[in-house]
């Protein structure tokens, strides 16, 4: 049975501003770009059938720079960022400004509350648990190229329990998360890992 392989995407233009953003499309920084080379370097041994990776630049340049075997890169909706709908590109204290209703209910509510014209973090694990539940690993790992609240919604709905987990997960920039399925068991076989010898 193959492993699905999470990576998160490098450093982008706006992850270095404190400002929510889900669908804004930033690059990658220089310091992304590393990132990925990095994570390269770790991938560069182990074989995969396929590579799927969100359409926004910063995870589909993370997927080119990472695609050792030069596959077809298949950019997938399910595995874009969280939408903030308007809040996207504001800082807190601008949510508060503008939106205080929001950001109340935000945090209140953090599990269904839709971000106006956006959507909520259970209608993106929805979509993303979907994704990796239409995979065919029986002949082999399939590579994902996507976000951190992707991630974790993932990780939190195989290992915590629907959304439980959402908030204990830290991938890192560029960071690898590896899933086995052992007759549908989901087993976490390591996360931010730094050498997969002995793991995919």
């Amino acid at each position: 049975m193959g492993k699905l392989v999470l990576v998160r995407h490098g450093e982008s233009e706006l992850n270095k501003e404190n400002i929510f953003f889900g669908h804004l499309d930033p690059k990658l920084t220089e310091k992304g770009q590393g990132q990925a080379l990095r994570t390269k370097e770790i991938l560069s041994s182990i074989e995969y059938k396929e590579i799927y990776s969100s359409p926004l630049k910063r995870a589909a340049e993370t997927a080119e720079i990472i695609n050792i075997k030069n596959y077809d890169l298949n950019l997938v909706e399910e595995l874009k960022e969280l939408n903030f709908g308007v809040l996207e590109g504001l800082t807190y204290e601008e949510i508060l400004e503008k939106h205080p209703e929001d950001a109340v209910e935000w945090k209140e509510n953090w599990q269904s509350y839709d971000y106006k014209t956006g959507e909520s973090v259970q209608q993106l694990q929805e979509r993303c648990v979907s994704f990796v539940e239409s995979l065919d690993l029986s002949g082999g790992n399939i590579v994902a190229v996507c976000h951190w609240g992707v991630i974790n919604c993932i990780l939190s709905y195989y290992f915590s329990g629907e959304l439980n987990g959402y908030w204990k997960f830290a991938p890192n920039y560029a960071g690898i998360i590896v899933i086995e399925f052992t007759d549908g068991y989901p087993i976490l076989k390591g996360i931010n890992i730094g050498d997969v010898d002995g793991i995919i």
